[in-house]
């Protein structure tokens, strides 16, 4: 049972732990670590038993007992005999030497590979005037990955030796003059020529074989490693290089925008529900306003994000520098591993581990990317000449005379109509009106808003990571700032990240593995004065005094009442918007601790345990505070203030003096406990491959938030009023000034509170791999979970999630292996069941109470069942299909993927009806279904390669379709106004649009539409569902993204594009028809599109925007102007085509490298988001619209620029 209650204690203190001490002890342990990472292990030693066995075996014994590494040329050990050796804890030089003996083969070890080569019977003369060249050296990848296993041939001989671990070799006995190639699998091969210089060591970088970078070897699903060509599964993984160098966000996921098929980044306010998707929308989420198709957070919409093999909530709680790898699982064989939770997809992340060649290296990363200010010119306002011309248009002086207008008191009076009211009543002549209008006319406030509103939005990060180790122990650590200043004065966000990463070796079959992750993110915001439609054209903030400008009439009270009522009550009702930045200020301090232990076992042969325990805690403490001063506090104050006259004395009910203090804190722990059984083998040559996984997890998210409130707040004492909330709250105040909830001002009771929920799960799965003749592989996966969130019956909890997958690597059979066309090529299928649970606070097995303020009640307050148990409640089920294709062709210069699926989810969470005998009308059950069929391309190509240069394209294109196939819903509406607000219909994808069949105007100005039966009408509140006409929905059919890169030899340049398309969004329209003061049509600026009215008779040949009708009675009465505004001529395209990044990067040539005593220093520049092109005409940037609402948000983080540097060593 959850329990949200509230304790009558006053404000509840809070004292964070400082997260800077615990970061302070991590850098001074990281530092100690670095320290002594160069300490060298003591030697191996090494048992060995055989008998008539050859040398290779006893070689794959040392591999198997310590973990090393041996290079030799097969041709060096065909003469050697059969050996037996009987031996107990000998170093393996001695061993070896045993091994060798008699045998014309000498070796040599460096850290943990041993090279063997061919001793010289005739040693060559030496030339002492030229001394012989000994190479040194390390390889990497473009990021600074070491290669291991990278080979280095000497070109006038046959010998090749391989770089350990570390990336790192030896090649002795050159002489000038000689040519070194470098070669590894998918990366470009170099070729150094040796000099008669001494090389004390070389820093040699590979750049990766574009288009072999989407024929990735291994593939991560969160619980074990995966060799992708014996996984028939479907995954998605980006172009790590391409991940690092975006840097307009912090947000992991918003870098993988276009770089991943199928996974969809739709930043527009519309998908704030869900603005990350893979493979389309799996749920849609419960009903929370009837018949509105209102819905909330009733599931989890986002896909699973799996961090280190832990599911985490907050992605923005780690560092993209941090990351090694991204792993998208899209079908049900790849990702129905995570159960009852993977249906909406699952993202994994793998962050970097240290490395083992005994060096300390550090990192240092940079960048800075100014944002600018945003475009103030985007909102389609008129300027104040056509503003006022508008306005004095429509001024109707007999429907709203100035009597009723001074005497209303939610509507203040601007200037301009205070002009056109004075001149009406005589008080100025109409040449004084017209010089006074001119004078506003000749206004514009855009610099001043532009100057005094918004600032220069700034993003930067500073990322120092070190690595070392050897290996029994090898460690990552890193420290990262990263700064968000908004484009809102005063607000900035500043987030400090420690991460250290250690790999423990307890002797060669005990591995452990400790993450520590600590994330401190300090957040301020002061009271935002947005420049929005409610301001006027005309209006200055500040005078050229450097005045902040009063605006009284802002405050929705025209110049008698608010006169009046500041006479009364004593309270100054005046408002200046600049002074409101300082009345008021929100911060934040968010601590996030990530622990992580990895413990690995080797049993016998083939055989491992693993184990993986998780403790993820977050702590925020907020708090907010609002002056006295500030005008809503003042106005609140006013609501309870009684003052008949202005003679009696005001008695308040509110405190005068301090403000309003509220605090906002919450905690959140989760703990997961997994252990299972890897079995990992192969026969006869790898003739057979088996893998098998096994295991069991539980997991439990507790999450407690608390919120206090108090008024007359002193910031210098910490001291505040007591107030009566019971009688505040329950029977309220009569007589005040202006009543706010009828006639009574009543409080909320919200000066403390406090949530919990907890959710629990306990699973048990399995997963196997079946691979025969490295051709045919079969997979498999079962998993059953039970959780407190579903029902409690055994129907709703013992659920299995299962797949089965097959692959067959056609490209390995005899009819293809010698083609010249295709390279490799492969085909898969996969089915497979995964899940989707509740919310947790949503449902669950027990009933859920919350807290209920009443008189009536004793101390005030009761508790009620707000969402009763449902028994047979089980988790949302998604089944899919998958087909697939795995190509290479043309020696690698194409390839790519190509899916299709058919994803069907039933049971979708919904409220549905009950019997009303149980006390309900609906209950929150299953109830109904949705399908997604799509498909996916990627596709890579090298389409050029000349010398150093290099032109290779990545193309990411993805199909996306849905239908609600079924909803047995508890609201249900035959009105066509209110099928305008659904999203969710049975039969129509979702989030589906629809519109009126709009037809123009009539002689009056008066918006028709056509109706199912082919009439014609303009009467309101007559259409039913018939009526109204599906236009498409808000979400992309395609989705994808287009990379070109460039390299020339120390220069890349890419060039990213996105693109959305196949959707559809509704435009923001005129919405000022009538003059009725209520609905604040006189007050703010209008839409430009209200020029071009209907204005007289003959307009509606050349308009469709409806006439201003002044009085409100008649508009309302005689047509419904939401034929127009919700009107299929207002649906518009929202397909568009960004040119989301553009980066020029630079790479310091060896030579001055080796001067500067660095491996790597890279600098590079990058513009974002600095071309669009869109299907609207109406100059839309569809990532910043409300798709279904039309409205228009203030366009940010556009035409960036950025500079950055990576520095190795």
């Amino acid at each position: 049972m959850y329990l949200n209650f509230a304790k009558k204690t006053g404000i509840w203190t809070y004292y964070a732990q400082k997260p800077l001490l615990i970061m302070n002890f991590s850098a001074m342990l990281l530092l100690v670590i670095a320290m002594q990472v160069s300490a060298s292990s003591k030697g191996q030693t090494v048992s060995v038993n055989v008998k008539n066995a050859p040398v290779s075996s006893v070689l794959k014994e040392i591999r198997h007992q310590t973990g090393y590494d041996f290079f030799y040329s097969r041709d060096l050990l065909k003469d050697a005999k059969m050996i037996s050796i009987s031996c107990q804890n000998v170093a393996i030089e001695r061993l070896l030497d045993s091994c060798l003996s008699g045998l014309p083969i000498t070796y040599e070890i460096k850290d943990n590979v041993v090279l063997f080569r061919k001793k010289e019977s005739i040693p060559a003369p030496v030339d002492y005037s030229i001394p012989p060249i000994t190479l040194k050296g390390r390889i990497t990848d473009s990021i600074g990955t070491p290669l291991k296993g990278a080979t280095i041939r000497l070109k006038r001989t046959p010998n090749v030796i391989g770089t350990d671990s570390n990336g790192e070799f030896t090649l002795p006995d050159l002489k000038s003059g000689d040519v070194i190639v470098i070669s590894f699998i998918g990366y470009q091969t170099r070729e150094i020529v040796v000099t008669g210089e001494s090389f004390n060591y070389l820093n040699i970088v590979l750049k990766a074989e574009i288009n072999k970078l989407t024929e990735i070897a291994v593939v991560s699903n969160g619980y074990q490693t995966l060799a992708k060509e014996r996984s028939a599964g479907a995954f998605g993984k980006p172009e790590m290089s391409l991940v690092y160098e975006r840097s307009f966000s912090m947000n992991i996921l918003q870098r993988l925008d276009g770089l991943v098929p199928g996974l969809v980044i739709n930043n527009s306010p519309s998908a704030a529900q869900n603005p990350i998707l893979v493979r389309g929308l799996t749920t849609v989420g419960t009903e929370i306003l009837p018949g509105l198709g209102v819905y909330g957070n009733g599931t989890n919409r986002n896909p699973l994000y799996v961090v280190d093999g832990i599911p985490i909530n907050d992605i923005n709680t780690i560092n993209p520098q941090d990351v090694a790898d991204v792993t998208v699982l899209k079908d049900a064989t790849a990702a129905s591993i995570w159960g009852a939770r993977a249906a909406n997809g699952v993202i994994v992340i793998n962050t970097k581990k240290g490395s083992t060649g005994g060096k300390l290296r550090v990192q240092y990363d940079a960048f800075l990317n100014f944002q600018g200010k945003p475009n103030t010119n985007y909102y389609p306002g008129m300027n104040s000449r056509d503003f006022i011309t508008n306005a004095e248009e429509i001024f109707d002086p007999e429907t709203y005379p100035w009597e009723s207008q001074t005497a209303y008191p939610l509507s203040g009076m601007p200037p301009h109509e205070v002009i056109f009211y004075n001149r009406y009543r005589g008080i100025i002549t109409d040449e004084q009106a017209i010089k006074s209008l001119d004078s506003l006319s000749a206004i514009d406030n855009r610099k001043q808003i532009k100057e005094l509103l918004y600032s220069n939005a700034l993003l930067s990060n500073q990322t120092v990571s070190v690595t070392g180790g050897n290996r029994l122990y090898s460690f990552y650590g890193s420290f990262a700032y990263t700064r968000n200043t908004s484009y809102q004065p005063g607000n900035n966000t500043n987030t400090y990240k420690l991460n250290l990463r250690q790999e423990f070796s307890a002797g060669p079959h005990v591995h452990f593995d400790l993450v520590t992750d600590l994330t401190n993110t300090l957040s301020n915001a002061k009271r935002p004065v947005t420049a929005d439609s409610r301001f006027y054209p005309y209006q200055l903030f500040r005078d050229a005094d450097g005045h902040n400008l009063s605006m009284p009439y802002m405050g929705t009270l025209s110049d008698s009442i608010r006169q009046d009522y500041q006479e009364r009550s004593g309270i100054n009702l005046d408002y200046i918007p600049l002074d409101e930045l300082n009345y008021g200020y929100t911060k934040s301090n968010q601590l996030n601790v990530r622990n992580i232990l990895n413990v690995n076992v080797s049993l016998f042969k083939g055989l491992s345990f693993s184990g993986t325990y998780g403790y993820i805690s977050g702590s925020t403490r907020g708090e907010s505070y609002d002056d006295i001063k500030s005008y809503n506090m003042r106005y609140e104050l006013l609501q309870f203030t009684v003052a008949p006259t202005a003679s009696s004395s005001p008695i308040y009910y509110l405190p005068t003096t301090g403000g309003t203090f509220a605090t906002n804190n919450s905690t959140n722990r989760t703990w997961t406990v997994r252990n299972l059984l890897n079995y990992n083998n192969s026969w006869n040559n790898s003739q057979h491959q088996l893998s098998v996984l096994a295991g069991q997890e539980l997991q439990e998210q507790h999450g407690v938030v608390n919120t206090s409130q108090v008024r007359g707040y002193n910031r210098q004492l910490q001291t505040f009023t007591m107030l009566d909330y019971q009688t505040l709250s329950t029977t309220g105040v009569s007589g005040t000034i202006i009543p706010n909830y009828g006639i009574v001002s009543m409080l909320s009771d919200n000066y403390f509170s406090q949530t919990e929920s907890i959710s629990r799960f306990r699973s048990y799965f399995a997963n196997g791999a079946y691979t025969y003749n490295k051709k045919y592989s079969i997979n498999g996966s079962f998993r059953i979970d039970k959780s407190n969130l579903f029902g409690l019956d055994k129907s709703a909890q013992n659920k299995p999630v299962w797949s089965l997958g097959a692959k067959w690597i056609l490209s390995n059979e005899p009819f293809l292996s010698g083609s010249s066309l295709l390279n490799t090529l492969a085909l898969r299928s996969t089915y497979g069941l995964s899940g989707n649970a509740p919310s947790p606070g949503t449902s669950a097995s027990f009933d859920i109470l919350s807290r209920y303020p009443s008189a009536l009640l004793p101390n005030g307050a009761g508790l009620y069942i707000s969402s009763p148990a449902n028994r047979k409640l089980s988790w949302e089920s998604t089944k899919t299909i998958n087909f697939g294709i795995d190509f290479s062709m043309l020696n690698s210069v194409i390839s790519g993927t190509l899916d299709l699926y058919d994803k069907e989810t039933s049971n979708l969470l919904g409220y549905m009806p009950t019997n009303a005998l149980t006390g309900y009308t609906s209950v929150i059950g299953n109830v109904g279904d949705l399908s997604n069929k799509g498909g996916e391309l990627s596709l890579t190509t090298m389409n050029l390669k000349r010398g150093s240069f290099r032109w290779s394209t990545i193309l990411n294109i993805s199909y996306n379709k849905n239908k609600l196939v079924n909803v047995t819903s508890a609201y249900n509406t035959t009105e066509g106004y209110l099928r305008i607000y659904q999203s969710y219909v049975k039969g129509y994808p979702a989030y589906s649009v629809f519109a009126y069949q709009n037809m123009g105007l009539d002689n009056m100005g008066d918006p028709q539409i056509k109706l199912q039966d082919g009439t014609i009408t303009k009467s309101p509140y007559v259409t039913s569902t018939a009526d109204v006409q599906y236009k498409g929905t808000t979400q992309p059919l395609v989705n994808g993204g287009l990379t070109n890169i460039f390299n020339y030899g120390h220069w890349m340049l890419s060039a990213n594009a996105v693109f959305n398309l196949g959707h559809v969004m509704r435009r923001e329209a005129n919405l000022l028809y009538t003059g009725d003061p209520t609905h604040s049509t006189f007050s703010g600026n209008f839409h430009s599109e209200f020029a071009k009215r209907w204005k007289t008779e003959g307009d509606e040949k050349t308009t469709n925007i409806p006439s201003y009708v002044a009085d409100s009675y008649t508009s309302y009465s005689r047509r419904d102007v939401g034929y127009y505004n919700h009107g299929d001529i207002n649906v518009i395209s929202a397909a568009y085509v960004k040119l989301r990044d553009i980066s020029l990067s630079y790479t310091l040539p060896s030579f001055i490298l080796k001067k500067l005593r660095a491996e790597l220093i890279a600098l590079r520049g990058q513009v974002s988001n600095i071309m669009l092109w869109k299907a609207n005409k109406y100059g839309i940037d569809p990532e910043f619209q409300d798709a279904n609402n039309g409205v228009m948000t203030m366009p940010v983080g556009q035409k960036s620029f950025t500079v950055g540097i990576n520095a190795k060593f």
